[in-house]
């Protein structure tokens, strides 16, 4: 399956990078951006999901402490109480369960950037790969022919991976502080996991501003781990992965903030018209109240 999406990826990267004149990193921008916006509606449904259910928290704490020895009746409850509120609690999984096999797939796409974005043959790859390490074909093992895929694609210049003359994209900023000058990286990719952390912090500092003060202790708790984590884990993978990935991850930070204030902004003009209307209801009210007396 993973292979399956990698492909397909793959082949959207592709198709952007010969529309834009061979360039890796602004097909790379592009495709996150267009990643970003189809992920988008999903987004803000689990947004909507999440103020709904953190509306109702006081509502069904009363039911848990009401059915504490009643689990069937408990559900019971909850699920009417959702349906009550028009609340779907699975559509806060959606993004994460569709996003999880996008990442995993983008590991492989910029791992493997012949196979899944030049899309050429395994048999050509290997060929270049015999090559490469002065070794007949015969000799190869698959893991050589997948991990060198990058080191062939800047060799060869099958894949434009330059950005300026002293960075590409399939360095690894890990590299950087290698003793073997074959394989140094420029100093300068240590920016992209400095900005990949400082983006996912800054993303998760602004996805929780509207909401960390109705939570409970348990989903504070909960939220302060990994808003330590998250953003660390990007910062590592950004640190040891080909600095390809860590720009997908970057900019996708970054846009992520965009998202999530233009949905803050959305719900706060809705609440904003619920409560003119929910007032002029009253005036009306009010007033037909004083003509009828």
């Amino acid at each position: 399956m993973i292979d399956f999406i990698s492909g397909l990826l793959g082949s959207i990267i592709r198709v952007i990078y010969n529309v834009v004149g061979n360039n890796y990193l602004i097909a790379l921008l592009i495709f996150t951006f267009l990643t970003k916006l189809l992920l988008f509606p999903l987004m803000l449904k689990q947004l909507k999901s999440t103020a709904g259910i953190q509306k109702i928290a006081p509502e069904y704490n009363k039911l848990r402490e009401k059915y504490k020895d009643n689990p069937v009746k408990l559900q019971e409850e909850t699920t009417k109480l959702y349906a009550e509120n028009k609340i779907s609690p699975m559509a806060g999984c959606l993004l994460p369960i569709i996003q999880i096999p996008i990442i995993l797939a983008m590991f492989f796409v910029v791992k493997q950037p012949l196979t899944y974005i030049a899309q050429m043959d395994q048999e050509q790859i290997a060929s270049y790969t015999a090559e490469y390490l002065q070794k007949d074909v015969s000799e190869l093992t698959e893991n050589e022919i997948k991990g060198y895929e990058i080191n062939i694609a800047k060799k060869y210049n099958l894949l434009d991976m330059n950005i300026g003359s002293k960075i590409s994209l399939g360095d690894t900023p890990k590299d950087a502080f290698s003793k073997d000058e074959s394989v140094k990286v420029s100093k300068w990719t240590l920016l992209v996991p400095i900005l990949t952390l400082f983006f996912s912090i800054l993303s998760n500092q602004v996805s929780m501003r509207k909401t960390k003060q109705t939570m409970s202790e348990d989903q504070a708790e909960m939220q302060k781990s990994m808003s330590i984590m998250m953003p660390l884990l990007s910062a590592y993978i950004s640190f040891a992965w080909p600095i390809a990935l860590g720009i997908y991850w970057l900019f996708g930070s970054i846009l992520g903030i965009g998202q999530q204030l233009i949905i803050d902004k959305l719900m706060e003009d809705k609440t904003k018209n619920n409560d003119k209307k929910t007032k002029k209801n009253k005036v009306l009210f009010l007033g037909k109240g004083e003509n009828n007396d």
